[in-house]
Formats: C-alpha cells, structure tokens, sequence
C-alpha cells in the first residue's frame, strides 16, 4: 500500500494540470478511495448537492435576428458580473462566435468527443474574459455512441458544468431536431428576434415547437433592433397573447436591444460591441439584460446539469455510470 501511495501521488504531480490524463494514468487496482477529494466551487462537500453550472440557450426562428452578437455580448456582460462564463457554440452548420471574437481555432468539442484531447485544451480565451468552446458538433455525434462510451464523454464535458457558472449555448437558427435538443436542455431559452414580420413569425415558430417538446421550458423574448423600448414590449405582448391563447401558456419579456451603429462596426473589427462601445446603447441594453438574468444571487443548477438532459434528448439517457470516479476539476481553468 505504500508503494501505491508514492506512486499516485507521484502520478497526481505529473498530471496535476491534466485531469483526464490522471482518471487513465491510475491502475483500476488504485482508482477506488485513492483519487483525493476536495470540496471546491461546483462539488458537493458529502451530504449536500452538486450546484452545477446554469445553462441558457440563444435561438431564433430565422438567422440574421444578431442571436449569435447576443450571446457572445451576454458572455461579456455576466463576466463583468464576476461570473465564470463559457460560450458553448452550438450552430453545427455555421458556427461563427470565433469569428465575432477575432478567434481561430485549431480545436473543436469534436476532438474532446473522440478522445484526442482534453476539455481544457479545446477552450478558447475570449475577449471580455470568457472562455469559447467552439464548432460543438462533437455532442450531437453522442448519439451515435455506444452507452458506455457516452457515459464516458458526459464525465468529460460535466467538468465544465463544474469550473462555470454559466454556459451560454449559442445555438442554430431555426426548428431542427438538434437545435430544439440544445434549447429544452437549458435552464433558460432566450428567443431572438427583430420586428421584421417574418422574423417575428419564425421566431413564434421556434417557441411553439421548444414548448411542445417541453412544457416546463422557462422561455424569455428578446426583441433586438428596436426602434424604441416601446417597440419591443408591443411585440412581446402580441406574441405573449398568442402563447396563451394557443400554447396555453405565458412566455416572459427578456428584454429588447435598440438600433445602434456600434453594432456592425465591431463586427467588421471583429470585436464584442460591449467592449468596441462599452458606453453605447446596445450594451447597456445587453447588460440590463445580464442584470435580470443574474438576479443578483450565485448562479447554480441543482438539478442533473444540461449535458445529462441533452444526452436524454439525443437519446442517451440519464443514468449516472456507478463505476465512474468523481475528479475534482482543474479550478485553473476560470482563473
């Protein structure tokens, strides 16, 4: 036994910044009761339940409604919050949040899936100090898994619901299978829109078909280029009457972003206008924004966290593996 004591701890200085490499480096004969346990931020001192990272999706009906400049902007905004944040990209076809962030990647979550790389190696420091985890191809390909393999990168991409404390999913637009996967596994669904008619139309679309597939989706409206905050409350109200009459349910007002030049111009720097503009108008917006989705307590999802539900959605189910080893995470990565 003292042996295999000097050996772990000499494998645990090794690996000390590699998680995954020391759960595969230790002999199974040492895995159980040997891998030290420390309660940190998102891991449950014994007796109380793990608080895991709140999930909020950002979808739309059509593309072109600036969901994607939302959800990159919101990162920044709740990071000024002081919360530990991560942009999960999940537009399999067009995934750009890189782009707006002036960020090239050589990795994707796909990787992480397949076993060629760690979690941590996939993130990308953004501007405004959240981590980008980009082209998240790599979780619809869960479906394809084998139930143990599954098992084994949900016990992978659950870390990240314990180093966060948000994770925004910055989803595709429009009503396919997966994007309503990604959406009903998070905690809140932002709905996107401009008051363009047909934007408005889709956007009504994408509620009714989140709702349908999960009646409990707590669903918020964000209206973007508004002329006027009235503008945006009107169109809300429409389309809340609608949801009542016809989904027999309320949705609730997230909030609108009004017209502003910044907007396009720090697209072309390739920039979050809440930092080329941090004085402007549509961040104050965005950030009004952050403030109510914040409401000012600790973020935390005590629930079984958005990958196990969106595993359940894509056909993986939610049983936790009674075999896997709880690895307390590298807190590192969010320094």
């Amino acid at each position: 036994m003292a042996d295999q004591a000097t050996r772990l701890r000499q494998l645990a200085a090794e690996k000390r910044d590699d998680p995954d490499a020391l759960a595969t480096s230790v002999p199974p004969s040492m895995r159980t009761g040997a891998v030290s346990y420390r309660p940190q931020r998102g891991v449950a001192a014994p007796g109380r339940p793990v608080r895991l990272a709140r999930a909020i999706a950002v979808t739309s009906g059509k593309g072109g409604v600036g969901k994607s400049n939302l959800a990159i902007n919101l990162a920044v905004a709740m990071s000024r919050l002081g919360r530990k944040v991560c942009v999960l990209d999940a537009d399999l076809g067009m995934a750009n949040a890189d782009v707006l962030c002036n960020l090239t990647p050589k990795l994707n979550l796909q990787h992480v899936v397949a076993g060629k790389c760690r979690l941590a190696d996939v993130m990308l420091l953004a501007p405004g100090g959240f981590r980008l985890i980009p082209g998240a191809s790599g979780v619809a390909g869960m479906a394809d898994l084998s139930p143990r393999l599954r098992l084994v990168v949900l016990h992978r991409l659950a870390r990240l619901e314990r180093l966060a404390d948000v994770i925004i999913i910055d989803c595709a637009a429009g009503i396919s299978e997966q994007v309503r996967a990604f959406a009903t596994a998070a905690n809140t669904i932002l709905v996107t829109t401009t008051p363009e008619p047909t934007a408005v139309t889709d956007a009504y679309g994408m509620i009714k078909s989140v709702i349908r597939q999960s009646p409990e989706a707590r669903v918020k409206l964000i209206v973007n280029m508004v002329t006027a905050p009235a503008e945006g409350r009107q169109i809300y109200e429409r389309m809340n009457q609608v949801a009542q009459a016809f989904l027999d349910r309320p949705i609730e007002y997230g909030g609108c972003i009004p017209i502003d030049p910044a907007v396009s111009e720090a697209v072309r720097f390739r920039l979050p206008f809440s930092l080329y503009a941090p004085d402007g108008p549509a961040t104050r917006a965005v950030q009004s924004i952050a403030d109510q989705l914040s409401g000012g307590g600790a973020a935390g999802d005590p629930s079984p966290g958005f990958f196990r539900r969106l595993a359940a959605f894509l056909g993986g189910g939610s049983r936790q593996d009674p075999g896997a080893k709880e690895i307390s995470p590298d807190s590192a990565t969010f320094a």
